[in-house]
């Protein structure tokens, strides 16, 4: 969990830095300046389109990322209750044992009486 939230701040950091990118190469591009060639606009626009591609490829990975936590969480839910369900089951089955410890030292307080009379008249 810790090395996802590691790379959800990476992701988030390298979006940030393509999108004040993107925001600069965009404000280049609404207003040209006589200064640069033609050529230098194709290059910056082909770097435009890198940082894009770079970008959807790491929302896709934040998206695989997130899926993958929100899985795990899922999963943690339900062994969460399982191990609820187990507790309460362990209780009751001690509560029953309990039970059967109280009877069965009532059965032997009462049988320790015909034991000791059938001793004395051995």
């Amino acid at each position: 969990m810790q090395q996802i939230s590691e790379l959800e701040r990476r992701i988030t950091a390298a979006l940030e830095r393509i999108g004040r990118g993107v925001e600069g190469l965009t404000a280049a591009n609404a207003a040209p300046s006589a200064m640069l060639p033609e050529s230098e606009f194709a290059k910056l626009n082909d770097v435009l389109d890198e940082e894009r591609m770079a970008n959807a490829q790491l929302n896709e990975r934040l998206r695989v990322h997130r899926d993958r936590e929100m899985a795990l969480a899922n999963q943690v839910t339900d062994l969460t209750a399982q191990l609820a369900s187990r507790t309460a089951e362990l209780a009751a089955l001690q509560a029953e044992r309990r039970e059967e410890a109280a009877e069965l030292a009532d059965i032997l307080a009462a049988l320790n009486p015909l034991i000791e009379e059938a001793n004395r008249h051995a």
